[in-house]
């Protein structure tokens, strides 16, 4: 082999070394580190190496946001963000009032869809276990989170899985992490709503969809009516001029009702 020929190998075995770490995603990061990184207006990244991808097939994690303002000797709500479609884990409070909260995106697990309907949540035990599991796990690291406040709100697929999720008989379950429900163009179908609604004496819900074709509007509209049965104080809220969307417009709107009702008022101990 000629010296100029071994050189170039060399160079290209170098070259796929360099690509293979620069494409390689970084290892999960221990999760007791996290504590030495919560401070005012932090941002941290919990792994989940433990548990099954997500349904993009990315390792399962979540992000969460810290106020501002935080103090560690202080109580804050905790607002859950689950997105539609494939979800995802990053946070969302474009629909809050004023105030200090802890914002945080739950991914879905891989594998947990609606049988012979894939791009649909419907496996809820199975999405509730991965997403109890991360609570509680955020909880290690944030112990005084405010549950009398904190909100559950999804759009789509989120709000699906809310529904969902609410009617499962496990325990701790839902209602013992939330005390606000939010569904925007989302749940009240007839794979969601399996099975009977718990106590919600106390708690508050608000239900939005849209108008137009496309919406979820055939099924969601009629969530407010079971909600209220269950006990909740509810809002059911069409989103004119709205296809199958969270919009924009409707976000003054329920932060308007969670400042004067669903935070304002004494919540369920």
């Amino acid at each position: 082999m000629s010296l100029v020929r071994l050189c170039l190998l060399l160079a290209i075995s170098l070259g796929l070394q360099a690509q293979d770490k620069a494409v390689r995603p970084a290892p999960p990061a221990p999760r007791t580190a996290l504590k030495a990184q919560v401070a005012p207006g932090a941002t941290l990244r919990f792994d989940f190496p433990e548990l099954t991808v997500d349904r993009k097939g990315a390792l399962a994690a979540c992000h969460l946001k810290l106020p501002s303002g935080y103090d560690a000797a202080k109580k804050y709500p905790l607002v859950v963000w689950l997105g539609g479609g494939e979800g995802g884990n990053q946070p969302s409070g474009a629909f809050l009032p004023a105030g200090d909260f802890i914002l945080v995106g739950l991914p879905y697990p891989k594998g947990a869809n609606k049988p012979k309907q894939a791009n649909m949540v419907g496996d809820y035990v199975q999405v509730w276990a991965y997403h109890r599991f991360m609570l509680e796990e955020i909880a290690k690291v944030i112990p005084h989170i405010d549950k009398s406040r904190s909100v559950i709100a999804g759009f789509s697929n989120g709000a699906h899985a809310i529904d969902g999720m609410l009617r499962l008989r496990d325990r701790p379950g839902l209602t013992d992490h939330f005390n606000v429900f939010l569904f925007a163009d989302g749940g009240g179908t007839g794979y969601t709503s399996l099975g009977a609604l718990p106590d919600l004496n106390g708690r508050f819900a608000y239900v939005c969809w849209g108008s137009e074709k496309g919406s979820n509007k055939h099924d969601t509209r009629h969530l407010p009516a079971a909600l209220r049965a269950a006990g909740a104080t509810v809002v059911g809220s069409e989103m004119t001029g709205v296809g199958h969307a969270f919009a924009a417009s409707e976000y003054p709107k329920i932060a308007e009702w969670l400042a004067k009702v669903a935070l304002a008022s004494p919540a369920k101990k």
